[in-house]
């Protein structure tokens, strides 16, 4: 007679026995297969704290990314305003190849110019359309870039000029000037605040707005009375200040940075503002 354990263990063999060889193998495998998975296992739970923290340094870089971008755009560079203090370009655009279908001049249009072979124009010089408007009294005319645009042909007086990229009305009676490639500024938004004092830094005021209302918005374009000749440079930001009346103190509303500069003068875009902007408002370096 078998005692209990000698029972089991003799119930065991000749289970095994039974068994056919396959089974016995999967059951080898099974097992195998148990010690890579608490291996894996382990090994994972050991890397996951290094692989967080990488994560989260890559969420941290993107914020930090997200918040520099283009604060100078192409369009701010080249179809912006401007104080046109010099004297009046002497290349015009008199004609153009469809004026008696439409005025206004898109991409791909050829237009005619005063200049050609004598005066030394040369077939792919690039220039910046430009309309000289309204004068401001000892400012200088308020410009307008139209885009850029490109000599195809020579003439012994005259060239054929293609719009390469148009950002406004390029029409006949306006003028050309030399283009410059211009660099972007990579930033943020300094915003605004009371921190600056009067005279601290140099200041300005704006005397000119880029629309038909008395007023601009974040993203509208203005002129400033402080230019090259007073330091100022492009892509320095500043502060906007307003004052209700000379014996109060002065509240800031908004931030802008410098797009171009000329001597006297310099074109700004709003880049943001807790109120609306108005012609007289002072503006500071920061």
């Amino acid at each position: 007679m078998l005692t209990g354990g000698k029972e089991q263990n003799y119930n065991k063999i000749r289970v095994d026995k039974l068994l056919p060889r396959g089974v016995k193998m999967k059951k080898g495998l099974f097992s195998l297969f148990g010690i890579f998975c608490l291996f894996f296992l382990f090994l994972a739970v050991s890397l996951l704290p290094s692989e967080l923290i990488a994560q989260e340094n890559q969420v941290q870089k993107a914020k930090i990314f997200a918040e520099e971008y283009s604060l100078i755009s192409d369009s701010d560079m080249y179809c912006s305003i401007l104080i046109w203090d010099q004297k009046i370009p002497e290349i015009k655009i008199v004609g153009s190849e469809r004026e008696d279908e439409r005025a206004m001049m898109v991409d791909s249009d050829t237009f005619y110019i005063n200049k050609g072979r004598k005066e030394e124009m040369e077939v792919g010089q690039m220039f910046l359309a430009v309309d000289i408007g309204d004068l401001i009294p000892k400012i200088g005319y308020v410009a307008q870039k139209k885009g850029k645009v490109r000599i195809i042909r020579l003439e012994d007086q005259m060239s054929v000029v293609k719009v390469e990229k148009g950002c406004g009305d390029i029409q006949v009676g306006n003028y050309l000037i030399p283009f410059e490639e211009k660099e972007s500024v990579i930033g943020k938004d300094l915003g605004y605040d009371n921190n600056l004092k009067p005279g601290e830094s140099l200041e300005g005021q704006i005397i000119y707005l880029d629309t038909d209302f008395n007023i601009v918005a974040a993203g509208h374009w203005a002129l400033i009375n402080v230019g090259a000749d007073s330091g100022l440079k492009v892509g320095q930001q500043m502060t906007i200040f307003r004052q209700k009346k000379a014996n109060f103190p002065r509240e800031a509303i908004g931030n802008l940075v410098v797009i171009d500069t000329q001597k006297k003068s310099s074109t700004v875009k709003l880049l943001s503002c807790r109120e609306a902007v108005e012609k007289g408002d002072i503006v500071q370096v920061k």
